[in-house]
Order: C-alpha cells, then sequence, then structure tokens
C-alpha cells in the first residue's frame, strides 16, 4: 500500500467538501471587492476575530503537543539523536532560505528604479502596526508571544519526562484530542472567513497596487518556488521520498492554508494527515510545533527579500558586514512570525526596528502589497513544515507509537 494513502478520517472528510465552499468563497469574494469595495472594506473585522479566536485555540494546543512530544521523546532510546537531526535541519534550513531571499533580492533588484508614485499607492498600515515603530521593547514582547509560550512548554516537558508520569501522557493526548475537535468545528465558518479574506483585499489594494510593485511581489514567489521544488524537492530525492506524491496528499490542506493567509488554519490537519499515513506519532507530535516556531522558511524568504527591496529602494549603501548582521537578526526575528495574518509584516518592522539601518518611514508601501506575498508566505512555511515532519520521522522509522 501507498505510504500516502490515507485512513478515513473526520478531516479527510470535512476537506473534501471544504474545498467546493472554498472555491465558491474565493469567486464571491473577488465579485464582492470589485463590486462593492465599500461593503467588503469593512469584512476585515470578522476576518480578525476569527483569527483571535483561533490563536487561542491553537496557542494551548502547541504548549500541550511540545509537552507531549517531550515526554515521548523521554521513552525512546535514540531522543538524542532525533533532536539534533530537527536542530541541524531546522538551521541549515532557515539559512539557505535566507541567503536566498538575499540573492535573489541582489540579483532581481526589486526596489531599484521602481518609478512609485506614492500618492498612487494606498500607503497606510492598519492601527495594529503602529505602535511597532514608537515602542519597539513592547512590539518584540508581544511579537516573541509564541516563542515564549514554546520555551515555557519545553522547559515543563523536560521537567515533566524526568518524572516519567504515563497518567500525565494519556491527559495532555486527551486535551489535545478536544482542543483539535473544537477548532475542527470552528472550521464550519471558514467558507465565510475565506470570502470576506478574499473581498476586503480586493476592495482595499486590488491591481492597481500590484502592478507597480510587481517586481518584489514576483521576487518573494520565485524564491518560493525555487525553495519548494529545488531545495524541499531535492532533499525529499535524496531521502528517498516522493516529493510529488507528498504534496498531493496534503492539497486540501494546502488549498486551506492558501485562502486562509495562514498556516495555523491546517495545524491539527497536518497532525491527523501525516499520522495517518504512518509516520512517527511520536516525533510528529514533538516536531511539528516546533517547526511553526523555529523552521519558517516562507517568513525567512518574505523578510530578507523585502529587507532588500527597502536597501535598494533607500540607496543604502551595504558592506559584507551590514549583510550578515542582518542575515543573524533575520535568523532570530524570523521565528516570530508564527500566529495570524500579518505576523509576517511584524516580524518585517521588527527586523527593522532591530537592525537601524533601514528607515520604516515607508513601511505601508510594502504592506499594500503584503496581502498578495502572504499566500506565497504561508504555503512555504506549511510546507517546510511539513516535509521536515516527514525526513525526520522518515530517518527514525522504529519510533512505533503506543
Amino acid at each position: 500500500m501507498s505510504p500516502f494513502q490515507t485512513k478515513k478520517t473526520f478531516t479527510g472528510k470535512y476537506l473534501r467538501n471544504l474545498t467546493l465552499y472554498v472555491f465558491i468563497a474565493i469567486i464571491g469574494g473577488v465579485i464582492s471587492g470589485h463590486y462593492l469595495p465599500e461593503f467588503s472594506k469593512k469584512l476585515e473585522l470578522i476576518n480578525f476575530y476569527f483569527f483571535t479566536i483561533l490563536e487561542a485555540l491553537i496557542l494551548p494546543v502547541i504548549f500541550i503537543a511540545i509537552i507531549y512530544g517531550i515526554l515521548n521523546l523521554f521513552e525512546t532510546k535514540n531522543s538524542k539523536k532525533i533532536i539534533l537531526h530537527t536542530a541541524v535541519y531546522f538551521i541549515s534550513i532557515t539559512s539557505l532560505s535566507i541567503i536566498l531571499g538575499l540573492s535573489l533580492g541582489f540579483l532581481i533588484k526589486p526596489g531599484a528604479d521602481t518609478g512609485i508614485d506614492l500618492t498612487k499607492i494606498h500607503s497606510t498600515i492598519p492601527k495594529r502596526f503602529e505602535f511597532a515603530s514608537g515602542s519597539p521593547d513592547f512590539f518584540s514582547l508581544y511579537n516573541s508571544r509564541y516563542s515564549i509560550f514554546l520555551l515555557i512548554s519545553i522547559i515543563i516537558g523536560i521537567i515533566a519526562g524526568k518524572l516519567k508520569s504515563k497518567k500525565l501522557t494519556h491527559i495532555l493526548n486527551s486535551g489535545m484530542e478536544l482542543f483539535y475537535v473544537v477548532i475542527k468545528y470552528l472550521y464550519i465558518v471558514l467558507p465565510i472567513i475565506i470570502f470576506c479574506n478574499i473581498a476586503y483585499g480586493i476592495s482595499v489594494y486590488g491591481i492597481n497596487t500590484l502592478l507597480p510593485l510587481s517586481k518584489i511581489v514576483a521576487t518573494v514567489y520565485l524564491a518560493s518556488l525555487i525553495f519548494i521544488f529545488g531545495i524541499l524537492g531535492s532533499l525529499c530525492h535524496f531521502y528517498q521520498l516522493n516529493f510529488r506524491e507528498f504534496l498531493i496528499s496534503i492539497k486540501d490542506e494546502i488549498i486551506l492554508v492558501m485562502t486562509t493567509s495562514s498556516s495555523k488554519t491546517a495545524f491539527p490537519m497536518i497532525f491527523e494527515k501525516l499520522e495517518s499515513q504512518g509516520y512517527a506519532k511520536k516525533v510528529i507530535r514533538f516536531l511539528i510545533p516546533l517547526g511553526y516556531n523555529f523552521n519558517l522558511a516562507g517568513a525567512c524568504i518574505y523578510i530578507s527579500a523585502s529587507c532588500m527591496f527597502l536597501v535598494q529602494f533607500y540607496n543604502i549603501s551595504m558592506d559584507l558586514q551590514d549583510y550578515f548582521i542582518l542575515f543573524l537578526i533575520i535568523s532570530i526575528t524570523s521565528k516570530t512570525a508564527s500566529g495570524v495574518p500579518g505576523s509576517g509584516f511584524l516580524a518585517l518592522i521588527f527586523t527593522l526596528e532591530k537592525f537601524g539601518k533601514i528607515p520604516l518611514t515607508d513601511i505601508a508601501l510594502l504592506y499594500s502589497v503584503d496581502r498578495f506575498m502572504n499566500e506565497a508566505r504561508s504555503v512555504t512555511n506549511f510546507i517546510g513544515i511539513a516535509v521536515s515532519a516527514a525526513i525526520i520521522s522518515k530517518l527514525h522509522p522504529l519510533q512505533e507509537d503506543e
């Protein structure tokens, strides 16, 4: 039997119907955004509240999943190897993605000779981003909340692992299953959210904004495609994983991530999908939550390419040391780009604040096309996380679930 023939699950049955509703929502959103722009602009609030609720549910799942994963690792003989392989993989992949974004930005030069007329482009940002430039300390704390939760869960997981409590493992597993059920039923309203998301994007930004900044959008998409099919495809080939079949097996989750502009929406579903394909449950439940913080290749590409755009737009002189410092800063700030739609843009502001050589004067210029780049960023993040889970699990095939 092919490893990609999944069992019949609630998720699979639900998504088969959901995909049709998603496409209907996209068409409806485009029509509404174009013909009813004033109405569509008001729909952002619905989108915002949905992802606020989703974020509140996802955070406990990440917290529980990390503790559960560490507890299971403590019961395996080669847990140190799993942790070592995971660390090396994450560092290597994120480094490659940053270099890729910087390199393509340098070659394509999306910010050079743009001829942009700022008066003709929607150049304002939502109020939730305005505090960033004025109070970087609070901003960094707010934007690092996932990392803080992650570190706390790792510490608790290590302490619990030392205690070797079987009862705690069962309690955590039951807790995760409960949250999964709640989140899945929350997805019943997803077509409405997608409709609002598309309608708002078309009504506010539309094609007139995209054209003048098409080079930066093209740079991000090209870098994402090279990363997915070049780097990840080569890795899968090296580890004898059929990349084409793997992508087909998670196509429903990819569509979901693309249409909601958030990799978080498929968080519970990728667990169930990979586990049903036979990948090690102990490895999956440890690695995927970590990946949502430490393996965000899409965010690395987006931030590095956007920084190159601004360097060229302002004609800033940069030497090798500056690029190295920028590389190190992006390596850190990209870890905060996991959250609701727009978290990647927050991470970009955080990067510029810490780097200091690139002004934030016209940052709204990039926000005007962030909606178009968000899909590439989210999908790249998601596929990168899923592939990492599959590869690390394949490296440790003897990790059997109890």
